[in-house]
């Protein structure tokens, strides 16, 4: 955006540049541990004179600038002074030592504390996150400022990995409800009220919901999870409704079985993403199949069995198999449609055919909104936020970022993963927008938007699997 002659430039287009010559508008990226300086992000653009005084104050021989991230040019060499005599009194109060050899970039001095070490450590804070001993000096207000911050991104990777172990406990009991249903049919009824019950439980709980977007991986190693996402969603959603843990029960019941009766449609079938006129007709019958074998398996309530038959209604009555509209689709198996739709949308058969969420639910609201209960739609989009897990973002700072939650108590400021090459992709910046009100996001943005170095760190999910948890 705003060519500069001087500096060598590094190969992802940044060019180094005197911190002298730092203004707002300025993207840039320091080159130092996330734990040797006081911001959230490693890389950023500047937003206001303070935070050029703050960078200046670290005393690097040079920061990297990005032309192309950036919305303002630099100052014209010798514009400024690096730092004036207050600032480096204030850098000198704060523990901080800038070195005097020659060839180095960055400020040798570490950062004091052992509560600070033990934060570095539980965000994999690289090397150069060095602690001084017990003879250093005081530890600064920025020292304090930072070790605050690793405490809250330790706290979020442990929710984060608490919601991925329970997802995958779900994931387990699923693949064992579906796996008894022939040969131990009553166990199997068991199994799903045990794993539906525990969903109920969960859900009455106090403290808002989050709704999480599970790794990849996790999702990858199980069959069963798009009966995971239908009933997670479902009774998210339900649960938005506000109906009684007795109706959520069933709700999650119907949602668990709704594809039953595709054990007995043939793989080559539900496998076939271009069916003809007779296998899309097979294919179908998996609703009438589906409430056959729920009479088979019996001690399933009665509205269990119209989910399972009927989650492929629509409001318009073009939907299978009776052609029911309005009011005459029972109102489990209206949620269920929705949710299941949703996700068949995001997860197809074909990946390269997958919307983005953000799509999905502009597709179901606008080209689709005659099939669905609008005031459930209405709340279901409410439910999944504004910007719905597993959104790619550009926030205004300038960073690039995936959402992998959505906070109901704030539906615009979710926790999103930053791309930041200066940080190890498994140690990945998670960050809670609500906890930084200055950065907000700006644009929900496409995959085929994204330069290959963020696709890669970022990996948009090839397929989008949820779970919740509470914030407390």
């Amino acid at each position: 955006m705003f060519p500069e002659k001087s500096g060598a430039a590094d190969s992802d287009g940044g060019i180094e540049l005197d911190p002298a010559r730092l203004c707002p508008g300025l993207f840039v990226r320091l080159n130092l541990s996330w734990m040797q300086h006081s911001f959230v992000f490693s890389q950023f653009r500047i937003a206001s004179e303070s935070q050029v005084r703050e960078l200046q104050a670290l005393r690097l021989k040079s920061i990297t600038w990005y032309p192309a991230r950036s919305t303002a040019q630099p100052l014209p060499e010798g514009g400024q002074p690096q730092a004036t005599a207050a600032v480096a009194a204030a850098v000198r109060s704060e523990g901080v030592v800038a070195p005097d050899q020659p060839g180095l970039d960055v400020p040798g001095g570490g950062v004091a504390g052992d509560a600070v070490s033990s934060a570095a450590n539980s965000i994999g804070a690289g090397p150069g996150a060095t602690v001084a001993g017990e003879e250093s000096a005081p530890i600064s207000d920025v020292t304090l400022q930072k070790a605050a911050q690793a405490r809250k991104l330790a706290a979020q990777r442990a929710e984060i990995a608490r919601c991925e172990s329970q997802y995958v406990s779900a994931a387990a009991d699923v693949r064992t409800v579906m796996r008894d249903v022939f040969p131990a049919a009553g166990k199997a009824v068991e199994s799903a009220r045990k794993l539906v019950g525990g969903i109920v439980d969960g859900l009455a709980q106090s403290g808002g919901i989050v709704i999480h977007l599970m790794n990849e991986k996790l999702s990858d190693e199980t069959a069963y999870f798009h009966v995971l996402n239908v009933v997670i969603l479902s009774m998210l959603l339900g649960r938005e409704l506000k109906l009684p843990p007795e109706a959520l029960r069933l709700l999650g019941e119907g949602a668990l079985f709704h594809d039953i009766g595709k054990l007995k449609v043939p793989d080559t079938v539900l496998r076939n993403s271009r069916r003809n006129r007779h296998e899309e007709e097979f294919f179908r019958l998996h609703t009438t199949y589906g409430r056959e074998i729920a009479g088979e398996v019996g001690a399933l309530a009665p509205a269990v069995c119209e989910i399972i038959e009927l989650h492929h209604e629509t409001m318009d009555g073009k939907g299978y198999p009776r052609g029911l509209s309005g009011q005459k689709i029972p109102l489990l198996a209206r949620i269920v449609g929705i949710t299941n739709r949703y996700d068949n949308l995001c997860n197809p058969l074909v990946a390269d055919a997958a919307l983005t969420p953000a799509e999905a639910l502009t597709q179901m609201f606008r080209t689709e909104g005659n099939a669905w209960d609008k005031i459930m739609l209405q709340v279901f989009i409410r439910l999944m936020g504004v910007y719905p897990p597993g959104s790619l973002v550009q926030l205004s700072n300038g960073n690039v970022a995936l959402v992998v939650a959505v906070n109901h108590a704030d539906l615009l400021s979710p926790s999103v993963m930053v791309f930041d090459p200066s940080i190890p992709k498994e140690s990945a910046l998670v960050v809670d927008l609500m906890e930084e009100p200055d950065v907000k996001i700006d644009l929900v943005l496409n995959p085929r938007e994204l330069d290959r170095a963020a696709l890669n760190y970022l990996s948009p999910r090839r397929r989008m699997s949820y779970y919740h948890s509470h914030r407390t």
